[in-house]
């Protein structure tokens, strides 16, 4: 075989497997996602940081296996590659290790419930404990009120009877 064509056919191999690691990359993104929730805004950052990057790495092994020169056969390759990766093994490695994750954090998360749940048994307890504190402290207040207020109308001066002119 003609040595030019050798080359073109090891580049298209090696385009199919880059776009097979480009979506391996992209389910390390996804693995996270289901592990932490993320909302639309943070998930639309994500897609674009995580392309832009990779299309820098693509773009980069464009150049260092084929000198620059973006051909068709190679986004075609790895197309096929994205595609064979995303069909055969993205669904079962992203359930697998999400699994697996979720498995290990389990007891962390138990943990964290039993804690919490514990937290807000003290809470409640501290605060009827505060309210009672309260009002007794209140009605106590009263009492030295009430007391202070009858000694200072007990202490008020007599008038003195008028003297005679």
């Amino acid at each position: 075989m003609n040595q030019g064509i050798t080359i073109e056919l090891q580049f298209f191999m090696i385009s199919i497997l880059w776009g097979a690691l480009v979506l391996l990359a992209y389910d390390h993104l996804r693995i996270i996602r289901r592990i932490i929730r993320h909302n639309v805004v943070a998930v639309a950052i994500q897609d674009l940081i995580f392309w832009v990057i990779a299309s820098v790495f693509i773009f980069a092994m464009i150049y260092v296996k084929n000198n620059g020169t973006i051909r068709g056969f190679s986004v075609m390759g790895m197309v096929i590659g994205m595609v064979a990766y995303h069909y055969i093994l993205s669904d079962w490695i992203v359930k697998l290790i999400s699994s697996l994750i979720l498995l290990i954090l389990r007891p962390f998360s138990l943990a964290i419930a039993f804690i919490g749940k514990g937290l807000v048994i003290l809470k409640n307890k501290a605060k009827i404990l505060n309210n009672k504190i309260y009002s007794r402290l209140k009605s106590r207040a009263k009492s030295v009120k009430i007391s202070l207020n009858n000694r200072r109308l007990k202490r008020k001066p007599k008038a003195e009877p008028m003297a005679k002119a």
